[in-house]
């Protein structure tokens, strides 16, 4: 599924939300806060001037003075109409320009939910449709469709909840899309852009990760790691592709295929090595008991390598003596010699060129 440059839009209005919620709580804070020490209408400050509170402001925007109330209003229903009046103006400020758009639409169950979480119930309710036909009359209906399609999904999500748990990470995700199409058509794409384009997000903040490492040749090994574990914590932990973090095996191949490291494990001794190999697969997660065994598949790498690197010392030299048929009979027993019964797999990948022997050697993972 391919991603319009359109779509890009959705990080904006993500980051509007975050902005906008950030405003709610600031500005309750500042209510409960300001209303403590009231004076004649005003916050009094300790020798100084009546400040203003946001009620007062508030109540300053609907045309009332700021000591002026009706007799009709009590202290509580004045607070909630201000913090009314701030959320349709933080609305229109952070969604106003892109309000027609239905990911824009599909954000604002957030802020239903948001709203709710202060003013429970039918209360809460009112409040909220109140607010969106104030901040966007032209598309309240709209806006109102939207959500009542997405809170079905969620609704669906929750009663699907056991299946979707059984099922692997891809399946999930298929099957989550053609839902999501057959409820909301081509706005699908638009709604949940936002995920496709945080997926991608996530993959750069990674590469730009690795392609620091990869140059981090100033830095020891644990300071690395150190990078690498906390760059996979951000991108992937609390994301719907948290499923990485469990790839243990996979997370300390690429770490310990990164050249800066290498570099560093190649100048150390059999046994520093080894130990600075088992501490890394230790930090992704493996238990002492996989620690253990794979400390065994290394010894066993090791006397490969060891093996291999004799042989081709001696194939070089029978190379440099011999030529035609008389050197293919020296090859071959060099190859019985040092490899037994693989000799045959040795001569084949010869035959084709493939010397696997002079292929780079990667500690921890050949």
């Amino acid at each position: 599924m391919k991603i319009t440059t359109g779509n890009k839009i959705k990080l904006a209005v993500l980051a509007a939300g975050l902005t906008l919620m950030m405003v709610f709580g600031y500005f309750i804070l500042r209510v409960a806060d300001e209303k403590t020490t009231s004076d004649a209408g005003g916050i009094v400050s300790s020798g100084g001037p009546a400040l203003t509170s946001p009620i007062d402001r508030a109540k300053k925007g609907l045309g009332l003075s700021a000591n002026e109330n009706d007799g009709t209003q009590t202290p509580a229903e004045i607070e909630k109409k201000a913090f009314e009046d701030q959320v349709v103006k933080e609305l229109q400020k952070n969604y106003g320009k892109t309000i027609a758009k239905k990911s824009t639409q599909a954000s604002l169950l957030n802020v239903k939910r948001y709203i709710l979480s202060l003013f429970p119930g039918e209360d809460g309710e009112n409040l909220f449709v109140r607010v969106i036909r104030r901040a966007f009359p032209d598309q309240a209906d709209a806006i109102f469709d939207t959500l009542s399609q997405l809170e079905a999904y969620h609704a669906w999500l929750d009663e699907n909840a056991a299946l979707l748990e059984q099922m692997s990470e891809a399946e999930k995700k298929l099957f989550l899309w053609e839902m999501r199409e057959s409820m909301f058509g081509e706005d699908a794409m638009e709604i949940w852009s936002g995920e496709m384009l945080a997926t991608d997000a996530r993959k750069k903040a990674m590469q730009d990760t690795m392609a620091l490492l990869e140059q981090s040749y100033d830095t020891t090994i644990d300071e690395k790691l150190d990078m690498f574990h906390n760059a996979l914590l951000q991108t992937y932990e609390n994301t719907a592709e948290e499923f990485v973090l469990e790839y243990k095996d996979m997370s300390a191949k690429v770490f310990l295929s990164l050249e800066s490291v290498q570099e560093e494990l190649q100048q150390m001794s059999p046994e520093q090595r080894q130990w600075e190999i088992n501490k890394v697969r230790r930090q992704m997660g493996f238990t002492e008991e996989q620690v253990e065994k794979m400390t065994e598949y290394d010894a066993i790498r090791n006397q490969r390598w060891e093996t291999g690197y004799r042989y081709m010392e001696e194939r070089d030299a029978l190379a440099a003596r011999f030529e035609g048929p008389e050197l293919e009979e020296k090859l071959k027993a060099a190859r019985e010699k040092y490899f037994n019964d693989e000799a045959g797999t040795i001569e084949l990948e010869e035959n084709d060129g493939f010397y696997r022997f002079l292929r780079p050697r990667v500690y921890g993972r050949n």
